[in-house]
Parts: structure tokens; sequence; C-alpha cells
């Protein structure tokens, strides 16, 4: 679902400071114009400013750099790929504009933002014009539903309801004395929502048992108070989920720790990066899924190329990837030139077609993965398991999620993910 996130108002400012600082760079790939015969155009309807803007700059930034790289490398169909990107500035209805504007400058393919809630209105608005659509990491499993979106929507995201169940599933293998969780839902998104359902779920599944639920809303000025009051009243709890997202998620964290509470907590693949550190220096008995463990923050990675990928960013952008959840913006370029490749077109029915119905696989950091005209989204998800230990974050661990429970949302993606050879 998510990416970069920052702490405060004054942080957010700074990334869309960056993000405006970065348009020379960030606005368009390729030299040739819009439309021209020699080049392909996919068209990026995404924050760059506002609320938004913290979690798709720099999986934008990711995409558009990898998009550079192929396009050094000889590009797709004889074809140099061109990307034009229209800011959201974090606005649903804009994100439909957007997309149709592009559309009509000719673009190919439509890239929206890292949340289902913000990108569905780009989805929308590209199936109405046969073109596919998908988002950075959207992780609500209605994403990834094609009788929400259509058969030209999906998302790169690895699914709301995989990290709610990935971490359920480590947590009852590898810390048996976890016994009872205590569930917090953030309402705010679909997708907060969805990964403490399915924790919750799959939890109760592997025998664990609940000792006491409750929620909140993220937004400015958030009150955290009678949650803690709450909180305080629960006994018997071995760990407690953290069901939201960041910078909320960071501030739960902090608010629980500052109450005294040293019960360990546990989260989804969302509230993980610089924003957690920034808001709990020394934190321990903190649990976090990733995509990757990403050096910027982490520690005892095994894996090589998002080092490399990281190293890249910063010399191209001047600073480092601040959150794993922006490494999709780049793996989905490659899942795009696939797509386009198979089809051996740039018709948006037979891209989509060879993105979700074809069995075209496609590469990860954590393996081999493949969409399914059933299910909208790379599968099968695999994560990093950090745990943070005095402030410091490290790799302690690898889950590769073996049942998504069916909750009664409708999604299609329930059950044992689908295996890719």
């Amino acid at each position: 679902m998510r990416f970069f996130s920052t702490t405060s108002r004054k942080a957010r400012i700074g990334v869309t400071a960056l993000a405006v600082a970065g348009v020379a760079l960030a606005a368009t790939v390729g030299a040739s114009a819009s439309g021209k015969a020699d080049t392909i155009m996919i068209g990026i309807s995404a924050a760059k400013t506002g609320g938004l803007g913290p979690y798709d700059l720099q999986a934008g930034q990711l995409f558009q750099m990898r998009i550079e790289q192929i396009n050094a490398a000889g590009g797709v169909l004889g074809k140099k790929l061109e990307v034009q990107w229209i800011d959201t500035k974090s606005d649903k209805p804009t994100a439909a504009t957007n997309a149709q504007e592009l559309i009509s400058k000719g673009a190919k393919v439509i890239i929206g933002t890292c949340d289902f809630d913000f990108s569905f209105p780009a989805i929308q608005a590209a199936g109405a014009a046969k073109v596919p659509g998908i988002a950075f990491c959207a992780s609500s499993p209605k994403v990834a539903t094609p009788a929400i979106v259509g058969q030209y929507g999906g998302s790169f995201g690895l699914g709301s309801d995989t990290e709610g169940a990935g971490m359920a599933e480590w947590l009852r293998a590898n810390k048996k004395q976890f016994k009872s969780a205590y569930v917090v839902k953030d309402l705010s998104l679909e997708y907060s929502k969805a990964t403490a359902d399915y924790f919750k779920a799959r939890w109760k599944e592997l025998g664990g048992t609940v000792c006491g639920e409750d929620t909140f809303t993220a937004g400015d000025n958030l009150d955290l108070s009678s949650n803690i009051t709450r909180l305080r009243g629960v006994k018997g709890c071995d760990v407690i989920f953290n069901g939201s997202w960041n910078p909320y998620g960071a501030q739960f964290i902090r608010a629980v720790r500052d109450a005294g509470i040293k019960t360990p907590i546990a989260t989804n693949a969302s509230v993980n990066g610089l924003p957690v550190v920034e808001n709990n220096p020394g934190l321990s008995d903190f649990y976090a899924l990733g995509f990757a463990c990403l050096d910027t923050y982490c520690s005892g990675s095994k894996n090589p190329l998002v080092a490399k990928i990281n190293a890249q960013f910063k010399a191209k952008y001047g600073q480092p990837i601040g959150n794993h959840y922006a490494l999709p913006g780049y793996l989905l370029a490659d899942a795009v030139v696939a797509a386009i490749k198979k089809a051996g077109s740039t018709d948006g029915t037979a891209i989509a077609k060879a993105l979700y119905d074809s069995g075209l696989v496609l590469n990860t950091f954590a393996g081999k993965v493949a969409f399914t005209s059933k299910c909208h989204r790379p599968q099968p998800a695999s994560y990093t398991v950090e745990q943070y230990t005095n402030g410091k974050d490290r790799q302690v661990g690898t889950v590769a999620v073996k049942s998504i429970p069916n909750i009664g949302d409708g999604s299609p993606c329930t059950g044992t993910p689908a295996q890719v050879k």
C-alpha cells in the first residue's frame, strides 16, 4: 500500500519542495514528443504534492529511473518509452481528469497512486478508454478484484490481506510465546482496515486469541489518548497489532511507548522505514514487514540488487529511498515493458491480457510472481520480516504467505496463493 512517509507537517513540506524542485528531472523520460510513432507513452496520474505526495513521489521517480535504463538498453518493440506525469495534488477527482488528459495525449498505460482510494478514479478512467490502469503499490484487495477495477485495472502491490496474514503466520511460527493479540485498526483507508481484519482472521485460524480490539481514524491532529486509556485497561496481551499507515502508524507506536506500555508491537508493511525511527528513537520489540530490507535504515539484507537500486536512486535524485514501499515503482516499470513486449503491440486490450491473463512471469526482490485473471496483483506474496531493537532495524527472517483467509469481503485472492515456477 504505502511508501515513504514523513513524521510532521514540516517534513511533508520538505518532500513537497523536493517534488517541485525535481520536476525538471521527473516530468518526462525520453526526448521524443508525445504521440510520435517512434515512442510509446506511459502516463502517471499520481501525487507529487499534497498528503499523498510523500507516498507516490519516490515510487514514481524509481519508475522513471528504470524506464530511462530500459531506454538506454534499446526500449521495447524497437521504440523508446516516454513518461509524462501529471500531479493529482492528492485529489481523487483530479486523478481521473489527469488520466483522461494523458490518454488524449497518447498514453498506452496509466500508472496510479499507491493507494486504492486515490488510484481508483484513474483506473476507472483508463478502463473506460480500454487502457490498462495500474497502481504503483495499492494493496487493498479491491484493487485486485476484476469485478471492481475491470479487465484493465490492477496494482503491483502484494496485498494488504497478505500483509496481515503474513505477519500472523510469521509470529505464530517464530514467536510462539505470543498467544494473545490486541488488534488496532485504522479506519481511514481500505488498506489499513484490511491489514487489521486479515491479521485477526489468520491469527485466529492459527490458534491465536484476541485479547482486545480498538479503532481510530488517522488524520491531522490525531489524538490517541482515548485509545491508550483503553489499551491500559486490557490485561494478558502478548502483542499489539498496529493496523495503520505512516505517519500515523508511527505516531501510534510513539503514543504506546510514551505511555510506558512495553508490549511488543507488530504491524504491516507500511509502518516501516525512516518515519518509524524518526518518531521513535530507541524503539525496541517492534516487528514490521518489508518488500525488501532497504539499506537506508535496515541491516542484514541479503539482496545486493536492492542496495544497487538505492545507490542509483541516490546518485540521480540526491537522497536515498526512504521506505521499501517505493520499490514496486521500479518493478512496475519492468512489468509494463514485459507486458508490452509480450503483447507485441501497444493495444490496451492486448497489454492487459498479456499482464493479467497470459501467465507472464515477473521477477521481484523475493522471487518470481505473476498476475492472474482472477487476482489482478502479483502472486505469491513474500516479505522480509524486520525487528527494531534500540532504534535499529534488522532483517530477522522472511515469510511467504501460505493462506489468505476468506473474511467475506468478496476478495478474489483468498485461499492458497497461486505459485509461480
